[in-house]
């Protein structure tokens, strides 16, 4: 929307008619114009604060894919799977954060695994029961 109402400017439209098809104020058109001119673009860039991002996109994926086949993985584990699979190394505590950003809380967890399969479950407890003795 704002490079149009700036393609509209250019193509004749008076400023109040572009403001009124596109429902936005002249500030905003005038800031939009003001960023292209500095910056070759309608948004200004970003500013950055604080660490940039340890996940690209390919290992929140990948790490997403992780916690639904074994959701009952600890922390370290996870961290430790992230440096070998994706050569990222990361701290509990931001990892956890992470987690904890891209909705893969323990709950979350804790959901995956209570629908696992409970026939393939009681299988294998009649097959450990029967099979394995105390002594």
């Amino acid at each position: 929307m704002k490079q149009r109402a700036l393609q509209l400017l250019r193509e004749g439209w008076e400023l109040e008619d572009v403001t009124d098809a596109l429902g936005v104020s002249s500030k905003s058109i005038g800031r939009w114009s003001t960023n292209f001119e500095t910056h070759g673009r309608v948004d200004p860039p970003a500013v950055l604060r604080g660490r940039p991002r340890l996940l690209n996109a390919e290992a929140i994926a990948d790490l997403q894919e992780l916690i639904q086949e074994t959701p009952e993985l600890f922390l370290s584990e996870i961290g430790e799977w992230l440096a070998l699979y994706h050569d990222l190394s990361i701290s509990k505590t931001a990892l956890h954060t992470n987690l904890i950003d891209l909705g893969l809380t323990r709950k979350v967890m804790r959901r995956a695994a209570a629908e696992r399969d409970h026939e393939l479950r009681t299988e294998w407890m009649n097959y450990v029961l029967t099979t394995y003795t105390a002594d």
